[in-house]
């Protein structure tokens, strides 16, 4: 019976490191990278925010699940399929609808949505709210949120510790321009600051959108660059420049070209929505 006991256990331990390895993989109309150990992060055909999933001791975990129409059904089948755990917490990044679009759909199911305090509208046994921080405790990993209103006034920063990974909703897309658009630059140092702070080298991060993962050097590099962007409008526009004039510049057209191929049409948009935001323009 022995031998056979062992056959029995070889089997299980593989079935299990099979589930955490590849849980996702086969989802169609999904595509899916494993972060570490129960953590993982999604993007449906229908949708291009980032979800992530964490599988705890005895429920599961969602940020930002909205995969489009027709598959947030699908998708939350597919984390009760493979977890085998009811869906407790949906945590919103912020309140866009592309990101907490999905949220009723949620609540009928049985999930708590944790939200910052500003966007608190709902029954208080379907929605948690904080004003600075919270902590979740979902047994086999501790989650902090952190406010830092960057992109939007109810930005929240999240961290899973044990995991060492941080996901950063809209005030970090490592394909776009720096997006803060409510608490501009110094918003936007200060959310980053945070992160890089929680960070070391073996850190993932988690853009809102595009791809799945960043490294504290992708971050600090995203930083560096946004703070010239920054700053190179500042000094045109003490100079007497107007955003016609601006959007002529060749120095900021080369570091425009640091966060995505160029777009003349998106480029003179994002000028103006940074004069309005850093000068009241």
């Amino acid at each position: 019976m022995k031998p056979i006991n062992i056959l029995v256990f070889s089997f299980i331990l593989c079935w299990a490191t099979t589930l955490s390895a590849n849980s996702f993989q086969t989802l169609s109309n999904f595509s899916s990278q494993k972060l570490a150990e129960n953590l993982f992060v999604l993007k449906s055909i229908n949708s291009n925010t980032n979800i992530g999933v964490f599988i705890g001791e005895k429920s599961a975990l969602l940020i930002d699940p909205v995969a489009g129409r027709g598959n947030n059904a699908v998708f939350a089948k597919a984390v009760a399929d493979i977890t085998g755990k009811p869906i407790k917490y949906v945590i919103n990044s912020h309140n866009h609808i592309d990101h907490s679009g999905a949220n009723s759909f949620y609540t009928e199911l049985g999930a708590v949505i944790v939200v910052h305090a500003e966007n608190d509208k709902h029954e208080p046994t379907q929605f948690v709210s904080f004003q600075e921080t919270y902590s979740i405790d979902i047994g086999n990993e501790k989650i902090e949120l952190v406010h830092i209103p960057s992109h939007s006034s109810h930005d929240i920063l999240i961290h899973f510790k044990k995991s060492n990974v941080i996901f950063m909703g809209d005030t970090y897309m490592h394909n776009a321009y720096p997006h803060a658009f409510f608490a501009g630059s110094k918003g936007l140092n200060r959310v980053l600051d945070k992160a890089l702070s929680l960070a070391n080298d073996a850190t993932k991060i988690v853009t809102a959108h595009g791809h799945f993962s960043s490294t504290k050097s992708e971050l600090a590099t995203f930083k560096h660059n946004a703070n010239l962007w920054y700053q190179r409008i500042e000094w045109l526009h003490n100079q007497g420049q107007t955003k016609d004039d601006i959007v002529k510049d060749e120095e900021l057209i080369k570091i425009s070209k640091e966060f995505k191929a160029f777009s003349a049409s998106f480029f003179e948009f994002m000028i103006t929505k940074t004069l309005q935001k850093e000068h009241g323009v």
